[in-house]
């Protein structure tokens, strides 16, 4: 890329990653996990969508830590083996870089 290109479009590393831009998925809670609170194939898809392109940088959303801690359905929760091996299945299906 040119040194001309905006900087939102230049390289950037990132401790050991190196990005190809600077643009980055925030956090977001996107509802796509099962009434038990795991993620499954919606959320693969949905992941690995959005690392499609080498070089991107997603931050996964928010995650509820215990059952008294969320008040909304389908929000993946990481205090059980299930979900926590939801939440493996969507790093390992993601393209990119992988931050869980």
């Amino acid at each position: 890329m040119s040194s001309s290109a905006p900087a939102l479009f230049q390289p950037l590393s990132v401790g050991a990653i190196n990005l190809r831009h600077r643009v980055v998925m925030a956090p977001l809670t996107r509802f796509r996990a099962n009434k038990h609170h795991v993620h499954g194939e919606l959320a693969k898809t949905y992941y690995a969508q959005r690392a499609s392109v080498p070089g991107t940088l997603i931050i996964t959303e928010g995650t509820v830590i215990a059952p008294q801690a969320g008040g909304f359905e389908n929000v993946p929760g990481i205090w059980n083996d299930a979900q926590i091996a939801g939440w493996k299945a969507v790093r390992n299906h993601s393209v990119v870089v992988r931050v869980c």
